[in-house]
């Protein structure tokens, strides 16, 4: 199993920072592979970064970085350039995801570009209105770009670095970079699987969720547009 890194998106979460970056740390120290966990705070107004930092302080695979304003997009961005290692895995804060999902993806990626974590092809105990929400947003990017696959959220999604690379100027600074990479990769012709993966998620979201229904469909009508015209 070749090293990885973990990149973290973080949004005011000073009350499970800590705790659960010591989880997430003791789950990949029994992989016994070498490791390191990148945070983002992308416009944190709270002690994340503060929090964050004295963790990176005494924890040599721990490190953080801090962008003023909001934008998931963007921090996923300077955490690719941040990442040591090629076999990059994107992860929630709240850990809502089974964690062997990291060992399976990151073995995975020997042989493919983007693994995507599903939960619809897995289990989930997420909220009635999330799950339709989702379910009426797989079936538009799936009539619009051709995308056979059903989970664009950020949690649970492993790259190789050099596919992200490729397509880095491309990155939409929300949320929507997941379906970005995803389709972009696969014009191409890179190998992207899905696997099913277990999700406990009954907090509320980080997200405006109309606010982003509207602006994740703007963004998969660009990549529509786009796609016509080449």
């Amino acid at each position: 199993m070749q090293p990885y890194t973990i990149f973290i998106p973080v949004y005011n979460e000073e009350e499970i920072l800590e705790d659960n970056v010591r989880t997430l740390q003791k789950g990949l120290d029994r992989l016994g592979t070498p490791f390191e966990i990148i945070l983002g705070s992308n416009g944190s107004t709270d002690r994340t970064v503060e929090i964050g930092e004295d963790l990176a302080r005494r924890q040599g695979d721990v490190a953080i970085f801090s962008l003023p304003e909001k934008g998931v997009g963007t921090a996923f961005k300077e955490g690719v350039v941040r990442a040591r290692y090629d076999r990059i895995v994107s992860l929630d804060m709240d850990l809502s995801v089974k964690l062997d999902f990291v060992e399976r993806a990151v073995e995975l990626l020997d042989e493919y570009d983007i693994v995507v974590g599903s939960k619809k092809m897995g289990t989930q105990q997420r909220s009635l209105f999330r799950r339709a929400g989702s379910g009426t947003f797989t079936f538009l990017v799936r009539r619009l770009l051709g995308l056979r696959f059903d989970d664009y959220s950020i949690a649970a999604k492993a790259y190789r670095k050099e596919i992200i690379e490729r397509h880095l100027d491309r990155i939409n600074y929300g949320s929507s970079y997941v379906i970005d990479l995803v389709y972009l990769a696969s014009r191409e012709g890179a190998k992207v699987l899905q696997i099913p993966v277990e999700c406990e998620d009954l907090r509320a979201s980080r997200f405006n969720l109309f606010h982003e229904f509207f602006y994740r469909f703007k963004n998969i009508f660009a990549l529509w547009i786009y796609s016509r015209r080449r």
